[in-house]
């Protein structure tokens, strides 16, 4: 599991990375136009992946409050995209670090709707890589409407050919 794990933090690393230096090469009016999404903007919804992925981390980290990175965050976008490419190392880290009995391990954490709720360390990791890929998929929409035509591609099967 813990190598099946490992793979999807690195897909999700160079995904995100190959989306960033899209997003890296915009003007700060085309991170922050309204295109109309579960986010209004590019920035937002960059934004709430790194809060969502941040908030999971804290919570694996068993740390209390958790708190959403880009709360008080008014730093620039390259500061940003550096905090977001270090946070996802920091999940590689925990990962490539945890013994078979940590990820076995269950946390509780307390979810804003539903209180208290249980979850199972692999369930957590695997639901910050498909929530990252579900907003990834929408970057591109946007991006799309945008006029970028340059975009690459970030479907997980791309990642295996290039990294053998």
């Amino acid at each position: 599991m813990k190598e099946l794990l490992l793979r999807f933090a690195m897909y999700n690393m160079w995904a995100n990375q190959r989306l960033l230096a899209v997003l890296n090469g915009l003007t700060e009016e085309q991170l922050d136009r309204d295109l109309g999404s579960s986010f209004p903007s590019l920035r937002a919804t960059a934004y709430h992946m790194w809060n969502s992925e941040g908030i999971w981390l804290q919570r694996l980290q068993l740390l209390s409050p958790v708190l959403p990175p880009a709360r008080d965050f008014s730093g620039s976008w390259q500061e940003f995209a550096q905090r977001y490419s270090r946070q996802n190392e920091q999940v590689k880290d925990l990962i490539a670090t945890a013994s078979d009995a940590k990820l076995a391990h269950t946390i509780e954490y307390i979810h804003p709707v539903k209180g208290v709720c249980k979850s199972s360390v692999v369930d957590t990791l695997l639901m910050i890589f498909n929530h990252t890929t579900y907003h990834r998929g929408q970057l591109v929409t946007m991006l799309r409407r945008l006029g970028v035509s340059k975009i690459p591609s970030t479907d997980f099967i791309e990642y295996t050919l290039i990294k053998k």
